[in-house]
């Protein structure tokens, strides 16, 4: 959480959004110069969650109600994002959802499990795909939801992945949220995620080029010795 509190203080928080969303007038390539160098250091804190994905999310598609809740919360490091995608056998198919989200009244109910959900430990939020309608591997019918992680029926076991960072799996036992929940079209939520993702591979292969400078700076001192 120190470490959390300074990324915001020094403005690295909010180096990718525009001035208007409360940034420094950056965009993704900004966030990819804040993923090497956090590359190099081998920061495990929820940079990639919560700024390039949850706030990739609200900046594509949150309304203007959602932007001002959360976005001055989250570059100003108050408000942590995990996106919980996976499924116990959904691998890496953006399409394949079988958690459930079910039309109650003027909300939705939600059902299912999620796994894997990286920096989920530290969120304060989740970023939710359930399916609205369609069957499991659908295109069509997946609709993304903002769930706070301690709404009434999330349930979170956490862990330590072989890499240092923090995972957990979730499940969600008839969650209630109400239709400003909802980011995005309702079940037509994957155009939106799979753009969204985009972005994060992007952060994340430059994180990579970061660990493979340090490495590589390390390889050529050592050989040289």
């Amino acid at each position: 959480p120190q470490m959390w509190a300074q990324f915001a203080e020094l403005g690295l928080l909010g180096a990718s959004f525009s001035e208007a969303e409360g940034g420094f007038g950056g965009g993704p390539v900004d966030a990819m110069i804040v993923a090497e160098e956090f590359g190099k250091g081998l920061v495990i804190e929820p940079y990639l969650q919560t700024v390039v994905i949850g706030g990739g999310f609200l900046r594509h598609a949150g309304t203007d109600a959602q932007k001002e809740e959360n976005m001055p919360a989250l570059i100003g490091g108050e408000r942590i994002f995990a996106f919980a995608q996976t499924e116990p056998k959904s691998r890496y198919d953006l399409h394949d959802v079988s958690t459930t989200a079910r039309k109650d009244g003027a909300g939705y109910v939600l059902n299912g499990q999620k796994a894997v959900v990286i920096g989920a430990p530290f969120a304060s939020h989740l970023i939710v795909t359930a399916r609205t309608s369609g069957a499991q591997r659908d295109a069509g019918g997946i609709t993304v939801f903002l769930v706070p992680k301690n709404a009434k029926g999330v349930s979170t076991r956490d862990y330590p992945t072989v890499d240092g960072l923090r995972a957990s799996e979730i499940s969600f036992e008839n969650v209630s949220v109400g239709a400003d929940a909802v980011i995005g079209a309702i079940d037509g939520g994957l155009p939106l995620i799979e753009k969204v993702v985009d972005e994060a591979i992007a952060a994340l292969c430059a994180e990579a080029v970061g660990c493979m400078k340090v490495l590589n700076e390390a390889t050529i001192g050592y050989a040289k010795q």
